[in-house]
């Protein structure tokens, strides 16, 4: 008896102490307002159109770094107007003295040295998914996405299609970004309420400024979001993108082996193919593809394996990468690893000379990735490949066999 009124008195402290943990957290959320634009910004860097003169600004950000909790040593000023299209965000950044402020030139999504903001949106209020937007002072751009409640889980090759310009001037500089509806899912309601946390980052001082900072010692990130109100009469978008593509490629060899039979002066290959992406509803989204061609991908870099096991490289290949989250849990080497599917087929054809295929061709894939309405996520993967043969060639005879 004396065990089991411990147990539950331990379980009713513990609930008490969630409750009034969850209670703090409700009162320390903060809220930003959207306000409607009649006539939509241009997007230049200058925050110099009328309606961000009647925006609803805020700067009560907190550093989290290096000294958390600290006020920033810089001011930073943030606002969102919207259209029935798109989101606009402006973003006045101070600097004390503008000369000292770093930044490059760079990729897309290469920011960390140069000082940059950036805005998080968990657009299903679910406390586990967002979107994230950013830009540096020299304009280029940030983006990625959370499939997890975690700050660092990310995924930067989401490459959403959105734009951003910055500007420098004698107070600091300035940001505008426009995203537009079509590139994020959200619920159908009239009324939206988003989740919502900023970060400035400022690298000559290594200082960090959230709107909302993540305590360092959890390990969260949507769950700790402001909120975005104020937008009003919005619909998802019917997410359609079709893209068509003949596809060849031309081998030219300056001094081939005349010994061998397969390597002639020069060979060519051509195909037609074509990728889609469909919405399925606000949650779901439907990614397929024929005879998919992905040479504009960047190479692996060259590894000398000596071991009896496989290396794991990088997924780059855009179609796999799209919701790749949700399949890959546990990381390289886990449960799923997509780089298997398309690649080169094993086995050792022998022969005193061999034309062997590089790669598996992949005829079609599909991939279907969302979310159920009380925040189940769902991926689904499915692939064909076509069956590659090897030819061997020596003394006695030509054989082709399957590989």
């Amino acid at each position: 008896m004396i065990r089991i009124l411990a147990a539950l008195a331990l379980g009713l402290t513990s609930t008490v102490l969630a409750q009034s943990g969850d209670a703090n957290v409700r009162a320390l959320r903060k809220e930003a307002m959207a306000v409607r634009a009649a006539t939509a910004p241009v997007v230049d860097g200058r925050l110099d159109d009328a309606i961000w003169q009647t925006a609803r600004f805020f700067s009560d950000f907190v550093q989290k770094q290096p000294q958390e909790g600290a006020a920033p040593t810089e001011r930073t000023e943030i606002a969102f107007v919207y259209d029935d299209d798109a989101l606009y965000v402006g973003a006045r950044m101070h600097v004390a003295d503008p000369s000292t402020i770093q930044s490059f030139v760079t990729r897309r999504d290469n920011g960390s040295q140069s000082q940059h903001v950036w805005i998080s949106l968990d657009t299903f209020l679910d406390g586990r998914t967002a979107y994230s937007f950013g830009v540096t002072a020299s304009g280029v751009r940030l983006d990625w996405y959370h499939a997890s409640d975690n700050e660092h889980d990310i995924n930067d090759d989401w490459d959403p299609v959105w734009e951003a310009r910055a500007r420098v001037d004698s107070l600091g500089w300035t940001a505008e970004m426009r995203i537009p509806f079509s590139q994020l899912r959200f619920n159908d309601r009239p009324v939206q309420t988003w989740g919502l946390n900023v970060d400035r980052w400022i690298p000559e001082k290594n200082e960090d400024d959230f709107w909302i900072p993540v305590p360092t010692s959890v390990r969260a990130w949507s769950s700790y979001m402001g909120r975005l109100n104020g937008i009003e009469g919005i619909r998802p978008r019917r997410r359609l993108e079709l893209l068509p593509y003949p596809t060849g490629a031309v081998t030219v060899r300056d001094a081939p082996d005349p010994s061998n039979p397969f390597e002639g002066a020069a060979s060519s290959t051509a195909r037609l193919g074509g990728d889609l992406k469909m919405g399925l509803g606000p949650n779901f989204t439907l990614d397929a593809t024929v005879n998919p061609d992905f040479g504009q991908v960047e190479a692996d870099p060259a590894v000398v394996n000596l071991s009896a096991f496989e290396v794991f490289f990088d997924e780059r290949r855009p179609f796999f990468t799209a919701g790749s989250q949700l399949l890959s849990e546990g990381g390289a080497g886990g449960f799923f690893y997509s780089r298997r599917v398309g690649a080169s087929p094993p086995g050792d054809p022998g022969g005193d000379y061999a034309r062997v295929p590089n790669t598996s061709t992949i005829l079609g894939a599909a991939k279907l990735t969302g979310r159920t309405g009380p925040g189940l996520s769902v991926a689904a993967l499915g692939a064909v490949t076509a069956r590659e043969h090897a030819r061997t060639y020596d003394l006695a005879s030509e054989r082709r066999i399957s590989v």
